[in-house]
């Protein structure tokens, strides 16, 4: 088990080495491009962001449009290709932005910079990939119908502070290497949530206007989880747990191999967690 952890350790040591210290080979050039799309006879709305490279926040707003871009970026560098499909049933976007080179990326000096606002009247379907730098994903006020979040090495937070109008198929996140904070996401109003922890800690705060049953799958990684649980809702915890991890449930009673709320019979609304623990440890605490 010393070996693996080892191996481990050197293994996340090389990849954050390999992602954050390529050498700079050309100088900056810095452009700006905005652009939007109005609003058309779409329904829904399908946003596919790839970023590869710098600082992404995601957000909504109150207007006349499917979706606006607020992007600056190395023109030296990067290049990025936008794309729009438009439908009556199903719009979709699709947003790149990668490297002209096979090396160049710096973690400590990304001038690229994307804001994307999103139309809070149409369902919105989100899939987010970044590489190297910050993702800030304010969902308020968006109508969330799935999510998908993928990030590498960097920092990464969601912030759902007022209840989704409309039903969360499924929420995906693949945590990298660096923290992620969620807060508010009981009001995405998901039936299944999947997080993967990945190298990275992560604070789940599970706060927010539930409205109905949900499941929730837990890999922890090397980071540690700690989730944040409303006490009205009723939470039973199936666990596979390596012994190097620190698990931690407290206020919870086991019967027939499975962990149970004290309120768990009496709760009107429950929350199923499937949690697979690796080195880093898991914890609930109620608010």
């Amino acid at each position: 088990m010393r070996k693996a952890t080892a191996f481990l350790a050197a293994s996340i040591l090389a990849f954050s080495a390999g992602a954050c210290n390529f050498e700079e080979r050309v100088p900056a050039e810095v452009v700006s491009l905005n652009q939007s799309q109005p609003l058309g006879k779409e329904k829904n709305l399908e946003a596919d962001i790839r970023f590869d490279v710098g600082t992404l926040e995601v957000s909504t707003e109150k207007s006349g449009k499917a979706y606006s871009i607020d992007l600056d970026y190395d023109k030296a560098s990067y290049k990025p290709e936008v794309r729009f499909e438009e439908s009556s049933d199903t719009s979709r976007l699709s947003f790149r932005l990668e490297s002209l080179h096979k090396i160049g990326l710096r973690a400590d000096h990304h001038p690229n910079r994307l804001r994307l606002n999103l139309a809070d009247s149409l369902p919105v379907r989100l899939s987010v990939n970044t590489g190297v730098g910050d993702a800030r994903l304010s969902l308020t006020g968006m109508k969330v119908s799935a999510l998908e979040i993928e990030s590498g090495v960097g920092g990464s937070r969601i912030s759902v502070y007022e209840p989704n109008t409309v039903l969360c198929e499924r929420v995906r996140i693949r945590n990298g290497v660096g923290s992620l904070d969620a807060v508010g996401l009981g009001n995405l109003n998901f039936r299944e949530l999947e997080f993967d922890g990945g190298v990275g800690g992560a604070n789940l705060d599970f706060t927010g206007d539930w409205r109905g049953d949900a499941d929730v799958s837990i890999q922890v990684g090397v980071g540690g989880v700690t989730v944040r649980m409303p006490r009205g809702i009723g939470v039973k915890v199936d666990t596979q747990k390596n012994f190097l991890s620190g698990f931690h449930l407290d206020g919870f009673t086991k019967r027939d191999s499975h962990y149970y709320s004290e309120n768990y019979d009496t709760a009107k609304i429950r929350a199923s967690l499937r949690v697979v623990t690796g080195v880093g440890g898991f914890k609930i605490t109620w608010i």
